[in-house]
């Protein structure tokens, strides 16, 4: 049996990134959670050849951060462009977040991430 689901967004509609970097969001505490349901999605990438690529990631401390297990794949997650992909995270340590890296400072991408965090069972 499942636990609740709560609804989370990661990334809001329709955040949009610019230029060769990585785009993080701020952790949140996740310990009362054991997985992460995310739907990801992204626009064709605007600019040189490539693809965004996101990363589901956690940490213990907020400073050394790891990308979790993502059911059924590995990362980075390219998903499809133009289409919203889902991705389920196990969720093992107490922060997680997104991170979001373009390929060349030539590229623009438009994406949101948006899910459930899976509540802990007792």
């Amino acid at each position: 049996m499942p636990g609740q689901l709560v609804p989370l967004v990661l990334l809001p509609r329709y955040t949009t990134y610019a230029g060769d970097d990585d785009y993080t969001t701020i952790g949140m505490d996740v310990t009362a959670y054991s997985s992460a349901i995310i739907n990801i999605f992204r626009n064709t990438l605007v600019g040189t050849a490539g693809n965004p690529d996101f990363y589901l990631e956690e940490s213990s401390d907020q400073v050394t951060w790891s990308s979790c297990t993502v059911t059924g794949t590995s990362q980075p997650l390219h998903g499809t462009a133009g289409q919203e992909v889902q991705y389920v995270a196990t969720l093992t340590k107490r922060w997680f977040r997104i991170r979001t890296v373009l390929p060349n400072v030539n590229n623009i991408a438009t994406c949101y991430a948006v899910g459930f965090l899976e509540e802990r069972l007792s």
